[in-house]
């Protein structure tokens, strides 16, 4: 099992980097750093001005207030959704497309696969309050087969 204790080598390793590493921040650390958030400094350079691992300055930037982060994609809509598929179907590349989009390549790929595969959710009308949910095992109704989305030449989709 890992100890989440330091040895004392990696804590003199970690002390010679960070001059206040494990130090109670002091009330002008906090309005320096406080300083510093409101002239768009970068993390680093305020980790470095103030002798601070970068993931204490960032714990104490969202402690205060000072600092979200950010979610970790943004949601695809309707029309990017279109328009991605039109612009893959029309010849464009992967690294075209993600610059287009401000995505990566392989965020780019894995939505092409999930809308190639059909597996993103429907809109789907409201139903009554009533009626029951549908059994998902049910299979008496299969969906219909959808356009599959072809490949560009100079891209190989993963699968086939």
């Amino acid at each position: 099992m890992k100890s989440f204790f330091l040895t004392p080598e990696q804590y003199g390793e970690l002390k010679g980097r960070y001059a206040k590493f494990n130090e109670p921040w002091t009330e002008g650390d906090v309005d320096e750093l406080r300083s510093m958030a409101a002239d768009g400094l970068p993390q680093k350079a305020m980790s470095e001005q103030l002798g601070r691992s970068p993931g204490a300055v960032r714990m104490k930037l969202q402690s205060l207030g000072l600092y979200v982060p950010k979610p970790a994609a943004k949601p695809w809509t309707a029309l990017d959704e279109e328009t991605l598929v039109k612009q893959y179907r029309g010849g464009a590349s992967i690294a075209t497309l993600a610059a287009a989009f401000g995505r990566s390549e392989n965020a780019i790929l894995r939505r092409l696969i999930l809308l190639r595969a059909g597996l993103l959710p429907e809109t789907l009308p409201e139903e009554p309050a009533d009626k029951p949910a549908p059994d998902p095992l049910d299979r008496s109704e299969e969906r219909p087969a959808q356009e599959p989305i072809p490949a560009p030449h100079d891209q190989q989709v993963p699968g086939e």
